[in-house]
């Protein structure tokens, strides 16, 4: 592995990390949480594969960094770009709150029903460890509880409403049961983002720069150590899990042979420069088709038919690969990762993918800190951990991700719409919200204007702000 390709990593991630510390309030931003995803799940496993590469090639380990390091600089340049026009559009439309927290708790009653039909089947019915049938069908809608969860919290803070405190609590419980007694890192990272976004939009508030730097810190040791929380929880309970030393599995992590979805993503880099067996974006339209079209409704012919063939390989091609490589399979439980994946659609174009990532939440930010916007704020915190999930998983559960919430958000904002503010052209600020703030000469930030204050008039919706006032 290139030593080079390395340190750039390292500059790259240490440079927008350091931004971020700057100015804590620039973590809730796309290419500073992005960098610390990158930092807490690649690097560990950089350091692990240099000393183990194991059954990867020697000549794969460049590749891979190089294409890491591609995808991880697209997320900083990409969110230089303008934003789209399109969706600040479409993202600000005036709500009557109390009619969306009806939706939510719809949300809420639905997860919980379709989770209790899930608890009833048996591990047979359900497929094992890989779900599939009609338990994926119930999965689908038992995950309408972290937008439930999003809106019933907003209202909470917005009204102070005891019924939204308490359909807020319920709705917590499912993700914390995920957490805790099945170690889920996405329900994880979701459960956090939701409650400090919630929080930053609402009241500005920003965490301390110790909290962040504890949160990598943690979220790095504890990472490598999620298979043994589970085995742990599963055999033990927390008796278990509290005898579970991070940083002596991290050592162990580092110094000995791990899987590594790194390793993944260089075999599968490495084949797919062999082979020229692209897939051309091909995958994503797949994905949809996958997560959208259930078998058991439309039947496995009609879905088949509507996903493309897979890519035939050269004969002559193939001998040109190792032969302990042609048979290789990642490890069960383990990830291609997005810069796999992503190398596997459109080759080191695919990087360009976490440019276009980066111009979509530059988007949903800036339409978020406007008024009457609730639909970009939930539309963005909802697709925050789909955004990592693109590096730690694969790219391409991305759009199905994006399209889940863009479906459900869109409907319970369809429903709260008020068509009256939005006659008036939308100046007006839903109760829950907080404007903008304004930067007096002292350059400190003016609170709101006292009540015996006159009117002013509304101010036209400002170019991308910079928070660093409100740190």
């Amino acid at each position: 592995m290139s030593e080079l390709q390395i340190w750039i990593f390292v500059i790259v991630a240490g440079f927008i990390l350091a931004k971020g510390f700057a100015r804590p309030s620039r973590f809730f931003e796309f290419p500073y949480f992005m960098a610390a995803t990158f930092v807490v799940f690649i690097f560990p496993q950089v350091i692990s594969l240099k000393r183990f590469p194991g059954s990867t090639p020697l000549e794969s380990l460049t590749p891979v960094m190089v294409m890491t390091n591609l995808c991880m600089a697209c997320c900083y340049l990409g969110y230089l770009l303008p934003p789209s026009r399109w969706i600040a559009k479409h993202g600000s439309t005036p709500v009557k709150l109390e009619r969306l927290f009806h939706f939510g708790a719809l949300f809420i009653v639905v997860s919980l029903f379709f989770s209790f039909l899930i608890s009833q089947m048996s591990a047979e019915e359900r497929g094992g460890s890989t779900w599939s049938g009609r338990v994926t069908i119930y999965h689908f809608f038992s995950q309408l509880v972290y937008p439930g969860f999003a809106i019933s919290l907003f209202t909470a803070l917005s009204r102070k409403s005891s019924i939204a405190w308490i359909f807020t609590i319920v709705a917590a419980l499912n993700p914390l049961v995920a957490i805790l007694l099945s170690g889920r890192r996405e329900s994880a990272a979701l459960f956090v983002l939701t409650i400090g976004l919630t929080y930053f939009f609402h009241r500005r508030w920003i965490p301390p720069r110790p909290i962040i730097a504890a949160g990598i810190v943690f979220a790095m040791l504890a990472i490598p150590a999620t298979s043994k929380y589970r085995s742990a929880m599963s055999q033990e309970g927390f008796g278990g899990a509290r005898k579970i030393d991070l940083v002596g599995n991290f050592k162990r992590f580092l110094n000995e042979e791990s899987i590594l979805e790194l390793r993944n993503a260089a075999v599968l880099i490495y084949t797919t420069r062999i082979r020229s067996d692209y897939d051309f974006g091909t995958a994503y339209w797949d994905q949809l088709v996958f997560r959208f079209i259930p078998a058991q409704i439309f039947g496995k012919e009609f879905k088949d038919k509507l996903m493309f063939d897979e890519t035939e390989v050269d004969p002559e091609k193939e001998e040109a690969v190792e032969i302990g490589i042609r048979s290789f399979t990642a490890p069960k439980g383990s990830t291609l990762t997005g810069m796999g994946d992503s190398f596997k659609q459109f080759g080191y174009f695919g990087c360009l993918f976490f440019a276009l990532l980066a111009v979509i939440f530059r988007s949903l930010w800036e339409t978020s800190l406007q008024p009457n916007s609730f639909f970009a704020k939930l539309l963005y915190i909802q697709t925050s951990t789909s955004a990592m999930r693109a590096v730690t998983h694969q790219t391409v559960d991305f759009f199905p991700g994006l399209l889940y919430n863009v479906v459900f958000l869109g409907m319970a904002v369809f429903y709260a719409r008020d068509i009256r503010m939005k006659r008036l052209g939308g100046r007006h600020i839903n109760v829950g919200e907080v404007a903008p703030p304004k930067l007096a000469e002292s350059g400190r930030v003016t609170g709101p204007p006292h009540k015996c204050s006159p009117p002013k008039k509304p101010l036209a919706p400002a170019k991308k702000r910079d928070l660093s006032e409100l740190d």
